[in-house]
């Protein structure tokens, strides 16, 4: 009991002090965590045939752009979506399925597969590979029609969001930001050669929020 008592304080100070961290952390949105991936090679024009290279490999222990540190995410389900746009024509229907026009190579380690949504059209949508700390998805595309295709790679872990990580406080949502190319340019400017205001105008209103945060990458395919 004496020692209950002459450790009370020390545990009350320690209790304090998660809660002023968390309440620190109350930053009135959720944790965005970073993760990268690579389309390459990064050209703006490619020919039909050829081999578009998309890669996502990091370690478990993901940047928080929030709290600027890092966090250990083990078996993380991050729910990795591809997502490919031809916006060189206005779609009445309003899906522009892009990725109906390419071949895609997935090796068998990866659970990444073909998604059907009759709003949306194609998607990739799947799991990362997660061994000795280390998440990884590898394929390749390959196109198969002339046109000008928005191309995006993202985490809809939104879909999952009861998972838990050391030092994380409650009630705090958290979502995944997909970097790609290491925040490259990634041929942005070819959105104003589509004649949708969806690409645009509206992407480019807020390119960072809209293009950049989205992951994702413009460019022709031709003959």
């Amino acid at each position: 009991m004496r020692t209950l008592i002459f450790l009370f304080p020390f545990l009350l100070l320690l209790c304090w002090g998660c809660r002023k961290e968390c309440r620190d952390a109350d930053f009135g949105g959720a944790y965005q965590f970073v993760i990268p991936a690579t389309l390459s090679p990064a050209k703006d024009t490619f020919r039909v045939g050829d081999t578009i290279h998309i890669s996502s490999v990091f370690s478990d222990e993901v940047f928080e752009r929030q709290t600027q540190e890092y966090y250990k995410l083990e078996n993380w389900r991050f729910f990795p979506t591809t997502r490919l746009d031809k916006i060189d024509e206005v779609d009445s229907s309003f899906v522009q399925d892009g990725l109906a026009d390419f071949e895609y190579i997935i090796p068998v380690q990866y659970e990444y597969e073909q998604f059907v949504d009759i709003t949306s059209g194609i998607a990739l949508l799947g799991e990362y590979l997660y061994q000795d700390g280390q998440y990884s998805l590898k394929f390749k595309l390959i196109p198969q029609q002339p046109g000008l295709y928005y191309f995006t790679q993202f985490a809809a872990q939104g879909i999952d969001d009861d998972q838990d990580f050391p030092g994380r406080c409650p009630r705090v949502p958290s979502d995944t930001n997909v970097e790609l190319n290491e925040g490259e340019d990634n041929n942005i400017e070819f959105l104003s050669a589509s004649p949708d205001p969806h690409y645009n105008d509206w992407i480019l209103q807020r390119p960072q929020q809209r293009f950049y945060d989205n992951s994702s990458y413009c460019f022709y395919v031709v003959e």
